[in-house]
């Protein structure tokens, strides 16, 4: 997945190349009956239409389909998708302002606004290809349990500290997070 994802000339074709290749990914392990596109939900109690979400998987025909999009009502939701190619300490943990993090920013915030348009059963799932951070191993997986039901970090790379007492550069399957993703997805009905 990692190489075929590296396009460094043109970083909006490499964000699509990236964002094609987790939705090929995620569909392989789909149950029949279930679809992913990219798109928008449409809540029909209060007649608003989400952001724009990397990735929803739902149940039915969608409201609306389009070739590479589509518009599903909330009710048809079982799951949506934000695809990063990497993510970094201000995307976890908040931006810096100053000696502090806010915590309502990066991550947090783009949860927030897309999780009004998910049913309670839905799940808020976060798919990077690479996870930079200088905090622990705990505190981010912590951090992304508050921020996500489900998170899928395909390479960690350790903060140096952990580098210099002899840890290798980089994590792949991070906690073991793409397996736990499969088996979720296997077990959709």
């Amino acid at each position: 997945m990692l190489e075929l994802s590296k396009v460094r000339k043109n970083p909006q074709v490499g964000g699509v190349v990236r964002e094609g290749i987790v939705k090929d990914f995620i569909r392989e392990f789909l149950p029949v009956g279930f679809s992913l596109k990219s798109g928008l939900i449409f809540d029909s109690q209060t007649a608003e239409m989400s952001p724009q979400i990397d990735a929803i998987v739902y149940k039915g025909s969608p409201f609306l389909d389009y070739t590479d999009v589509v518009v599903v009502e909330k009710e048809q939701v079982e799951a949506v998708f934000e695809i990063k190619s990497w993510i970094g300490q201000d995307n976890i943990f908040g931006v810096k302002n100053g000696s502090a993090r806010n915590p309502h920013t990066g991550l947090a915030a783009q949860f927030k606004r897309r999780k009004a348009f998910l049913p309670a059963r839905a799940k808020y799932i976060l798919f990077t290809f690479e996870l930079h951070s200088s905090s622990t191993d705990l505190e981010v997986v912590q951090r992304l349990n508050k921020i996500c039901d489900f998170y899928a970090v395909v390479i960690r790379r350790e903060p140096k500290t952990e580098r210099q007492r002899g840890k290798q550069g980089r994590v792949i399957n991070f906690e073991g997070s793409i397996s736990r993703l499969i088996e979720w997805l296997r077990q959709l009905s």
